[in-house]
């Protein structure tokens, strides 16, 4: 170290120059701090950085994982309301949002009457429709006119697509021409097709909702209930096609969903949920479940119960692998050949348990798209699903 004022040579540790006496530690001490400024300016950009990595990770995986569809939406039957002492009509309803924005529809689908006139099946399709009617007041003509051809080719009750894109609506129903060309047997028991208010947040694109207690009698037991089976659209997605394709494009190119999924495509899964759903009324001898009195209220509670669990949908996945391991002699694993299909295929509810009819859905999704180049886990499901609906 060198004296700023004589430029005598002095020791390291000096404080003041031994020839003039001036102080000389100020540079050391300026260059103390300096260096102590860059560490923790260091330590600042190591800690930003460390912090950007986990949120990049995060990023990445919700990408993958943020999409989905819902076997249903609920999860739980919503038992009905007893009838009023009165024995008047009265209306349950969760209020009509107005419309709020260009992703919202003006249609609710959950509409419940309770102390109903209903003596036959007639008199519940009359209500069904008659709900979905009263509400296409402010819907394009064009649109009402695909939902009518929806209606009568495919023998579904009621259609309400009001705000969707009427190219996009004709794309919905080439799904449906598709799918039940090669199930002719499935019409007349999905009653309902409908957009639904949902949020992204909601973190479904469509769903399946397979019973919603609709009305209930005035009868002093409140039977007969009329129960509408529901595929919803979430209109954060299907109202916002840019959305809905990065949804799809996500979901394909990072396995989640089967290659080639398309915004189309998500209503062919839900009909895969449909047509299981089909596979486990007839399992229970189940002809319909549109009324619902004390002559069948057993074996309904029954299905849906079994449809819940998941029981029914697993013992046709193994029955599906355990033809393919017979066929091939395969060393996979259960788990490990349904995560062929995608890897929604193996979707787990909140409580970590395998949603087995995602799987089904899944493969009947890929099929859909794909054909014979569907994965052969796909297929070989989707072969044991025909042979549980039989001719229906």
């Amino acid at each position: 170290m060198f004296c700023s004022n004589c430029g005598n040579k002095c020791d390291n540790n000096s404080i003041f120059c031994p020839n003039c006496g001036n102080k000389i530690n100020t540079n050391k001490n300026s260059n103390n701090n300096s260096n102590k400024k860059m560490i923790i300016l260091g330590l600042i950009i190591g800690i930003i950085l460390v912090l950007i990595l986990f949120l990049l990770i995060g990023i990445v995986s919700v990408a993958k994982d943020r999409y989905y569809f819902g076997k249903d939406i609920d999860n739980e039957f919503n038992d009905p309301v007893e009838t009023p002492d009165d024995g008047s009509i009265t209306e349950t309803v969760i209020e009509k949002t107005p419309k709020k924005n260009k992703y919202s529809t003006v249609i609710v689908y959950d509409h419940v009457y309770n102390g109903v006139k209903i003596n036959n099946k007639l008199d519940a399709f009359d209500l069904i429709v008659n709900d979905s009617v009263n509400q296409k007041s402010q819907c394009p003509t064009d649109i009402k006119a695909i939902e009518d051809e929806i209606i009568n080719k495919y023998g579904i009750t009621a259609v309400n697509l009001c705000e969707l894109d009427p190219n996009f609506a004709r794309e919905i129903v080439n799904v449906f021409k598709k799918v039940y060309d090669e199930f002719p047997g499935v019409r007349g028991y999905l009653t309902n097709l409908s957009l639904v208010n949902g949020s992204l947040q909601n973190n479904y694109i469509a769903a399946f909702l397979p019973v919603f207690t609709f009305a209930t009698s005035d009868s002093s037991s409140t039977y007969p209930w009329v129960i509408k089976t529901h595929v919803l659209l979430n209109t954060s997605y299907f109202l916002n096609v840019e959305k809905l394709e990065s949804a799809a494009r996500d979901g394909s190119s990072s396995g989640h969903f089967p290659k080639n999924s398309t915004i189309y495509s998500p209503v062919a899964h839900e009909l895969g949920h449909y047509l299981s759903f089909l596979a486990h009324m007839k399992k229970y001898y189940v002809d319909s479940i549109l009324l619902i009195d004390d002559t069948n209220i057993s074996s309904f509670y029954k299905l849906y119960d079994d449809f819940a669990k998941g029981d029914y949908s697993l013992s046709m996945i193994t029955e599906a692998y355990q033809k393919y391991k017979n066929d091939t002699n395969t060393t996979m694993s259960l788990d490990e050949w349904r995560g062929t299909i995608s890897n929604y295929a193996l979707a787990k509810d909140n409580s970590g348990n395998y949603i087995y009819d995602e799987t089904i859905a899944e493969a009947f999704h890929d099929v859909y798209l794909n054909g014979d180049n569907a994965s052969i886990a796909s297929k070989y499901v989707v072969s044991v699903l025909k042979e549980k609906l039989g001719s229906r």
